[in-house]
C-alpha cells in the first residue's frame, strides 16, 4: 500500500525524468521519474533552514543508493552534482546537489 502511496504521489508531482551517472562515470539509472525542489531545507544547528542546494528525489526501489560526485542529468539537459543524502526512509530518497555547467 505504501508503494502505491509513493508511485502516485512522484506520479502527480515529478518534475521529468533524468539519468544518474556514478563518479566513475558509469551509468546507474536511465529514465529515473524524480521531483526537483530548490532552495531544499536543511537540518542546520538550532531548526531547519533553507539552502541553496537543489533536491532531488526519486523513489529508492528504482536506484537504491547514490555517491558523493555522482551527476543527475535531468530531461532537460540541467546537470546536478550530489553534495549528500539529505532524506532517505527506506522507499524515497533525497540528495542534496549542486547545479553544475
Amino acid at each position: 500500500m505504501r508503494d502505491r502511496l509513493h508511485e502516485r504521489v512522484v506520479a502527480r508531482l515529478n518534475d521529468g525524468t533524468a539519468e544518474y551517472q556514478a563518479k566513475d562515470g558509469r551509468l546507474l539509472a536511465s529514465g529515473l521519474t524524480v521531483i526537483v525542489d530548490h532552495n531544499l531545507m536543511q537540518n542546520g544547528p538550532d531548526c531547519l533552514m533553507r539552502s541553496d542546494a537543489v533536491g532531488v528525489s526519486w523513489r529508492k526501489p528504482l536506484l537504491a543508493c547514490v555517491e558523493r560526485g555522482g551527476i543527475f542529468t535531468l530531461c532537460c539537459g540541467r546537470r546536478l552534482l550530489v553534495e549528500d543524502i539529505a532524506a532517505d526512509d527506506g522507499h524515497m530518497v533525497t540528495a542534496a546537489c549542486m547545479e553544475v555547467p
